[in-house]
């Protein structure tokens, strides 16, 4: 109820847009599902997408925002993410600002290669079958809600839905 009652003042607030909103069934009764979505903040100056100033993901990286931090290196976060879609739900982030895939440049290789061997590294620790699923979301569209480039690193459950 009280997750409910947050999305409502959000949306009230103008802080977010409402996405989804439908009655479920329950072992304990009738609940309200309610879908929120942020948007994305503007920078006014260039009509670009967000800035390192404003970036969630930047704030983490410069501790100025809580996150429970999983691995770490100098040019790479892992935290964990704060709405788990499988047990294992990790968020892998360059600490450089890029926006996604789409803005990568020759310069950023070495950060990628470097994003790609934390992925092993954070694979060679789970238990069972080592399994995991690696996802990029690049654009609002397709579900992206953080504007610094990061990969979800999903595990812990079956997930044949793709």
């Amino acid at each position: 109820m009280r997750y409910y009652i947050l999305n409502i003042f959000l949306i009230i607030a103008g802080m977010a847009e409402l996405v989804d909103a439908r009655d479920s069934k329950s072992r304990d009764g009738d609940i309200m599902s309610v879908r929120v979505r942020f948007p994305v903040p503007k920078n006014r100056n260039k009509g670009s997408t967000m800035t390192v100033s404003d970036c969630v993901f930047c704030k983490i990286i410069a501790r100025k925002l809580p996150a429970e931090i999983v691995a770490e290196t100098d040019d790479v976060i892992v935290i964990k993410d704060i709405y788990p879609k499988a047990p294992i739900h990790y968020l892998i982030i360059p600490k450089k600002h890029i926006t996604d895939l789409r803005s990568l440049e020759q310069a950023d290789m070495s950060v990628v290669g470097k994003i790609l061997l934390m992925v092993k590294k954070i694979a060679e620790q789970l238990s069972g079958s080592k399994a995991f699923r690696l996802i990029s979301n690049n654009g609002l569209d397709v579900g992206q809600t953080v504007f610094h480039l990061h990969f979800h690193f999903l595990s812990g459950k079956k997930m044949l839905d793709f």
